[in-house]
């Protein structure tokens, strides 16, 4: 039986494909920009299908198509490709999770584990946010991905579709990220550093934001799918990064006791900033994925984190547009 990715030769799609093959899964990657650079070494083992979310022909005829038994659906429009385009968001954001459930349905498909986002939460955030936290988004991408979570419940409760979710409530680091976001900084500050190159940084010095290694993203995704249907309890479950969260000249200071010679300047954006104000700067409590299906990082501090980016990017430059 075959595992489906939606958004299959993204950032966290590539690599779900590859932990997913060399657990000996079956796997179809489903996607509307092909990067066949993303999945070097795995090509050969796993069926691309171009396709968009944003059309229902398309998603029910690669589920249907493919004796699918189950499904990651991460693929989405990010938040500011979003704002930028509310419109297409909310068609390939909602509207496409909405076809893959009901495709899930009518075909029979075992079990979903869904992507979202702490842009679910929002308004009224104070101290410290659990999975029982009122989520009041306050951009179209939150929006999408709240309603995607809420949709997921209902397919669940109304006809026994086994649907589970994780909500990444850090910055996703990893190699070769290319599409903007206001915390990518984090991912291109270790980037630079690791190739001996310079790095202008958009945000100011004392920025803090929580990251999480792209690898225990995909873990989480992977957990959540394999746990027995009774641990899975609340069903759309927070996953927090490093703690604590620490600011750009920290992880400056972390990455030259790996290479002294890295040089970095501070020129920030004060669109960026202001977006990074209105962002909540709050502790995430994840203690219900812990305890339920026992989730926890494998790269819980920096230094972990750095050790395997540069691994990476020495072992497979090609799969991340990187050179050597």
């Amino acid at each position: 039986m075959t595992k489906l990715i939606t958004g299959g030769m993204g950032f966290t799609g590539a690599q779900l494909a590859h932990d997913l093959v060399e657990r000996g899964e079956d796997v179809v990657l489903f996607d509307l920009i092909l990067n066949y650079d993303r999945i070097q070494g795995i090509e050969n083992k796993v069926k691309v299908v171009q396709g968009d979310l944003r059309s229902w022909h398309e998603v029910f005829n690669v589920i249907k198509g493919n004796n699918v038994e189950g499904i990651y659906h991460v693929g989405a429009m990010l938040s500011m490709p979003s704002e930028a385009n509310p419109w297409a968001s909310f068609q390939a954001n909602l509207m496409g999770t909405m076809y893959v459930l009901e495709a899930a349905r009518l075909f029979g498909v075992k079990r979903i584990v869904f992507a979202s986002t702490a842009d679910t939460y929002g308004l009224g955030i104070k101290d410290t946010i659990t999975d029982e936290t009122i989520q009041r988004p306050i951009n179209i991408y939150g929006i999408t991905k709240l309603c995607g979570e809420l949709l997921g419940r209902y397919y669940r409760s109304k006809f026994g579709l086994d649907f589970r979710g994780v909500r990444f409530c850090a910055a996703l680091v990893g190699p070769g990220v290319k599409t903007f976001a206001t915390s990518q900084y984090n991912a291109w500050l270790i980037e630079a550093a690791v190739m001996g190159k310079p790095y202008e940084c958009y945000v100011t010095q004392d920025n803090k934001l929580p990251i999480i290694y792209f690898k225990d993203a995909v873990r989480s995704l992977y957990m959540c799918y394999d746990a027995a249907p009774e641990q899975i309890k609340i069903v759309n479950y927070n996953i927090s990064g490093l703690k604590p969260s620490f600011t750009a000249k920290e992880l400056e200071a972390t990455l030259k006791k790996h290479y002294p010679d890295f040089q970095v300047s501070y020129k920030p954006n004060p669109e960026i900033m202001n977006i990074l104000r209105q962002q909540f700067q709050v502790e995430v409590d994840d203690s219900r994925a812990q305890e339920e299906w026992g989730w926890k990082l494998l790269y819980p501090d920096a230094d972990a984190i750095i050790e395997d980016f540069a691994k990476e990017i020495q072992t497979h430059p090609k799969r991340y547009s990187l050179s050597s």
